[in-house]
């Protein structure tokens, strides 16, 4: 699953998310069912008049969210008791 953040010219912020090629309005829980199948979310894509900041936050948050689903998994298969 990937993610499209766009930027327009009034500074306002949308998100879209791509899952299975398909472009959806950006849905919570749409994320969560698709990183459990997925395990991880792709490169976000940053569009618009983003700050060098603003990206490296985004890019930021993906990384973590990324860390937290392979972490999640790991350690249930180290708990026999959690399989």
């Amino acid at each position: 699953m990937k993610l499209i953040f766009k930027k327009d010219d009034e500074s306002n912020i949308s998100v879209v998310q791509v899952i299975d090629g398909d472009e959806q309005k950006f849905d919570y829980v749409d994320m969560i069912k698709a990183l459990i199948e997925s395990k991880e979310l792709e490169e976000p894509e940053i569009e618009g008049g983003f700050t060098d900041a603003e990206e490296a936050s985004i890019k930021r948050m993906v990384e973590f969210i990324n860390a937290e689903v392979s972490t999640d998994e790991d350690e249930d298969e180290d708990d026999p008791a959690e399989v």
